[in-house]
């Protein structure tokens, strides 16, 4: 059918951005002020090479609106310290830039790769967008990524989101999607037109739009989401009789080291090559981002850079954001500029960083997928306690947002932590398996459904998370689950309150239902109304608030244990309460106040209420009753 012309013009203008921005930053990254790569020995708070400048074309033409001051990377102007609205959204995850775990029909084509292939198999299994592109080649990549993007996001998608009052899209590209490079060549050709699909769509349902870099070349943290993980090793291992063949097994986590800043040296810890030519070009997508999205009436801000890895140099990195952020702001000086914590949500770090600067946001990312097994209670509190973390950050740094968080409490999900992989000691907890769904694609997929016939098929890395007999590994469910869910999603909700606005990670997936936003609004989890007024969000951290919460001795704890428990906690700092001042006996008779006092005081630095699992963690009902347990009621909106 002909392309109709609303559909035609918005792909016209962006292939002559593109193709204008292409000429404008083409060639070597120019890595102004240094070496395109210094070497040394730097760790993660090291905050030097300040000499770092990015060489804009447009510096003259386009100048800012305000001063800076670029050795203290700081800013001299009135900045606004409110949001228009809070934005309440969600991600497009798995859309264009694949991750296994979201839609794992896209890679269970890969199973079984060791019985076909022998020690062949590395050359035949993707374990992320960078190679699958190079697995499959860049016919047959294109011909399966063109049908994965138009049924993974589409109109009835924004059409239901739209219903669900949701305001906002956060969408993952990658700069590969501008500069084509190494396999991406060819076989992501189409990807800018679906972007320009996806805010489209988003602009027709009133909905604004961040624009996430989610993927550089060399990988800024080593995970599938950034496109590439890093350092795979392949090991070839003899097959068992009867069957004999070579088993193939790769390990990732334990080799981990991102390339984009530079090399990471494991042994020593620390980055030994700082790659300004990276940064540099970086920097020009973000440009070419900018020139093509400036007047775009959905677009109203660009994150740089997502999850750069914790073990980054945090002077590097900052350098990185400030330069871009001037590169960005002379292009579309009315975006936000939407940068993340690096995984160190600290205000000594991100003050005063950026002082001053208009526009500049710190994202926050508040999963709770990895904390440590434990009841419903901890994950409530934890929850609530986020909020003086985010609230000292959006005080006394800059402006917050809440880039990701979902309703996950453990890592059961499939492939969350690789394709047929897992983190060392993950997971915490025994999970359940559901049958894997049907591919949303069409059984015109290759390798859909997972061969019920097989127990599970390699390859596999050094941890373990498979489809087994056609079964997939799910979240596990709490005890009544929809009321427990619900009650942490209200937590939540109130702990974001006092910030610019949130994005659940990930609008939808293929088989959890923790970490898709329509399943969890369907199941009455979430309110259908974000932006709506409740009480039983409004009240819901009450209880966590006023730490009315008691560690309670557990009755027949072994006597050692407790004497060890309450000499431990009288030795911290700050525990100058009665109890401690007195004899053995004493402290044992109050062993409950003591550790109680010990929780109050450490929780919030990550202690934990078990002491060798001789306490718990109770409610104190003294304090009064936590409101989240009579919001039992999936939510209206109040008139």
């Amino acid at each position: 059918a002909a392309m109709s012309s609303a559909m035609r013009t918005p792909h016209l203008h962006t292939l002559l951005a593109w193709l204008g921005a292409l000429v404008l930053y083409a060639g070597e990254a120019r890595s102004a002020g240094v070496e395109p790569e210094v070497f040394g020995e730097f760790d993660a708070n090291y905050r030097g090479n300040d000499t770092y400048y990015y060489n804009d074309p447009y510096a003259e033409k386009l100048p800012l609106a305000f001063e800076t001051a670029d050795h203290k990377m700081t800013c001299k102007a009135t900045r606004s310290r409110r949001f228009e609205v809070p934005y309440h959204g969600v991600a497009l995850g798995g859309f264009l830039v694949l991750e296994p775990w979201i839609t794992p029909s896209l890679f269970y084509q890969f199973l079984g790769t060791p019985e076909e292939f022998g020690a062949d198999a590395p050359e035949h299994t993707a374990l992320d967008m960078y190679s699958f592109c190079t697995v499959l080649g860049p016919e047959e990549g294109n011909k399966q990524l063109r049908r994965h993007w138009r049924t993974w996001v589409t109109e009835e998608d924004f059409i239901r989101l739209h219903s669900m009052k949701v305001n906002a899209v956060r969408i993952p590209v990658g700069d590969w999607m501008w500069r084509p490079y190494g396999p991406y060549v060819n076989c992501t050709a189409g990807a800018l037109f679906e972007l320009d699909r996806a805010l489209s769509l988003a602009h027709k349902y009133g909905m604004r739009a961040i624009i996430d870099l989610h993927g550089v070349k060399d990988s800024q943290n080593g995970f599938d989401n950034s496109g590439m993980m890093s350092n795979i090793e392949w090991t070839q291992e003899p097959g068992m009789p009867p069957m004999g063949q070579v088993q193939s097994t790769f390990s990732h986590w334990a080799l981990q080291s991102p390339g984009w800043i530079g090399k990471f040296d494991r042994k020593s810890w620390k980055t030994v090559s700082l790659n300004w030519g990276n940064v540099d070009a970086a920097i020009d997508v973000l440009c070419m981002i900018a020139e093509m999205y400036k007047d775009h009436p959905a677009v109203f801000g660009l994150q740089p850079l997502n999850e750069p890895w914790q073990h980054t140099p945090i002077g590097p990195l900052q350098r990185f954001y400030f330069e871009g952020y001037k590169a960005v702001k002379r292009r579309a000086p009315k975006w936000k500029y939407v940068m993340s914590d690096s995984f160190r949500p600290n205000v000594d770090i991100w003050s005063p960083f950026m002082t001053g600067c208009p526009g500049a946001v710190i994202s926050v990312h508040l999963h709770q997928a990895w904390m440590s097994a434990g009841p419903l209670l901890n994950f409530m509190i934890n929850a609530c306690d986020a909020k003086h973390q985010i609230a000292a950050l959006n005080e006394d740094a800059m402006d917050v947002i809440v880039g990701e968080w979902s309703l996950a409490t453990d890592n059961c999900a499939m492939w969350l932590n690789g394709f047929n992989d897992n983190l060392p000691g993950f997971p915490t907890v025994e999970c359940p398996y559901l049958q894997c769904p049907d591919p949303y694609m069409g059984t015109v997929q290759p390798g859909t459904p997972p061969d019920p016939a097989k127990y599970q098929q390699g390859p596999f890395g050094t941890g373990m998370s498979t489809p087994r007999h056609g079964m997939c590994p799910v979240d596990k469910p709490w005890p009544d689950d929809d009321v427990a869910t619900r009650r942490l999603a209200y937590k939540k909700l109130n702990a974001f309150q006092g910030v610019g606005g949130w994005f659940f990670w990930n609008f939808k997936t293929e088989l959890e239902s923790k970490w898709s936003y329509m399943h969890a609004v369907d199941r009455g989890w979430i309110p259908r109304d974000p932006n709506g007024w409740s009480n039983d969000v409004d009240n819901a951290c009450d209880l966590e608030d006023r730490s009315g919460f008691k560690c309670q001795l557990k009755h027949g704890a072994n006597p050692a244990l407790i004497v060890k428990a309450v000499n431990y906690a009288c030795a911290q700092p700050g525990m100058e309460v009665l109890y401690c001042f007195q004899d053995a006996n004493y402290r044992l008779q109050h062993a409950s106040r003591i550790m109680t006092q010990h929780w109050k005081l450490y929780h919030r630095q990550g202690s934990i209420c078990d002491f060798d699992g001789i306490a718990e963690l109770l409610p104190d009902y003294t304090y009064g009753i936590d409101p989240s347990i009579f919001s039992h009621q999936p939510y209206s909106r109040l008139s």
